[in-house]
């Protein structure tokens, strides 16, 4: 089919509040908004991170918010509930429950859902026990176990209760699905959502991702991996996609949502069209090593391939990419080395860029508040310069200026090169 498919609205909820307004203007002023965390998780390496101060209430200012229980959602439902709710507020959209709920529906990705690692260690501490010196898991012990805690706490943690809450919050009766594992999934929870449209199976369809790597969890696993930042740096000059400076990987937190729409049912109910998604390209390199990384650039290469084939246009025609910008330097290297390729002679014209600078590793949102970004600047024609990018790696071609840029941009490319090897691209294009 070559049905077109378009975003009427776009919800972020970031480290600089609500929506994706909130962040370009933080952006363009030159923000960071990673800042020391807290105690107990201020003494976990590396002791800073980008953090979403928003709160229910903020849930409770968004459509059809009566249905909402925040006190029962991770933070990955939150703040995946929160940017769908700013993206239906944004777009306008219908949530009755009529037929067009039956042709509504929501993909959404999360790395985990395990904001609450503590109640893991309580767990294991209740089912765990020593035979012969090595220790094991006394499955007598389990039903007591289970009973110290409350009724919602599995059902909480279930790795599909962001889509679940979205599709309550959306009114959505037409195809709900997860994807886990990837900072990549938010760019793919978009682009089958797409196709879900293409192939006939909704009208309208909320999809995006989240991710609150700010929790134990994520930063006892990422520091165990060597893969965390260092500790002892000022934190807003920590995060630096793409720079021969980066140590490592700085929590973040984030929620990303974009609502999709056949063409013609969102000119039918009179929508504003922000853009057209225009091209959607992923492809799957398998790592090399145990840190996770793939042994060549060439997955990253041919997603974003994949996504101007689809979208026809060519790499020429690109104004802006935003990009993954992880903060290691292995990875960056990789990334910036497939930008380069993709990008060709235009290279060093087209600004690149990164979200982890301003607010650190969003994991699933990465994709969808990276979406959000570039349609703002097509928006408003505004571009932010790049931050803590002094010395950059030399596989880097973009530009490196911290000022703004100003012009007329109509088509960007959002893409994720990825630890896993799982790599996802999105063309979008301004219309008018």
């Amino acid at each position: 089919m070559t049905e077109r498919i378009v975003v009427t609205g776009y919800g972020v909820a970031s480290p600089f509040g609500r929506g994706a307004e909130a962040l370009h203007q933080g952006m363009l002023a030159g923000q960071s908004m990673v800042a020391a965390l807290p105690e107990p998780r201020g003494s976990l390496r590396p002791g800073y991170g980008g953090l979403v101060t928003l709160g229910p209430k903020d849930i409770r200012a968004l459509p059809n918010s009566r249905d909402m229980r925040p006190g029962t959602m991770t933070r990955y439902t939150f703040l995946s509930t929160l940017a769908l709710g700013d993206a239906m507020a944004q777009g306008q959209t219908p949530w009755d429950d009529g037929d067009g709920a039956r042709r509504r529906g929501m993909y959404v990705a999360s790395y985990t859902n395990s904001d609450r690692f503590d109640k893991y260690v309580r767990f294991a501490h209740h089912v765990s026990a020593e035979e012969d010196g090595e220790p094991t898991i006394v499955d007598g012990r389990v039903s007591d176990a289970i009973k110290k805690f409350s009724s919602f706490e599995f059902l909480k943690l279930m790795n599909n209760m962001p889509a679940a809450h979205g599709g309550i919050h959306g009114r959505c009766q037409g195809p709900c699905n997860t994807f886990l594992g990837t900072p990549s999934g938010g760019i793919q929870a978009i682009g089958r959502a797409a196709e879900a449209i293409r192939d006939g199976l909704a009208d309208t369809m909320y999809a995006g991702g989240v991710g609150a790597s700010v929790h134990d969890h994520m930063m006892m696993t990422r520091a165990t991996r060597g893969l965390a930042s260092a500790s002892g740096l000022e934190p807003g000059k920590a995060g630096r996609p793409f720079d021969r400076g980066a140590t490592g990987i700085v929590p973040g937190e984030a929620g990303g949502i974009l609502v999709l729409e056949r063409a013609e049912a969102a000119q039918a109910r009179g929508a504003h069209i922000h853009a057209e998604l225009a091209g959607y390209g992923e492809w799957f390199m398998p790592p090399a090593t145990t840190r996770g990384l793939p042994a060549t650039p060439e997955g990253g290469i041919r997603a974003m391939r994949r996504a101007l084939q689809r979208a026809g246009v060519e790499a020429g025609d690109v104004d802006l990419v935003v990009a993954h910008g992880e903060g290691r330097t292995d990875l960056d290297a990789l990334e910036a080395s497939a930008l380069a390729e993709v990008l060709g002679p235009k290279s060093p014209e087209i600004p690149i860029l990164s979200l982890t600078a301003h607010m650190g590793a969003a994991e699933a949102a990465a994709g969808p508040v990276g979406a959000a970004l570039a349609m703002e600047c097509m928006r408003t024609g505004q571009i932010p310069g790049a931050l803590n990018r002094e010395d950059p790696l030399p596989e880097f071609r973009g530009p490196n200026s911290p000022a703004a840029l100003s012009g007329d941009f109509r088509i960007a490319l959002v893409s994720l090169v990825t630890r896993e090897g799982i790599n996802g691209a999105l063309v979008l294009r301004r219309l008018g």
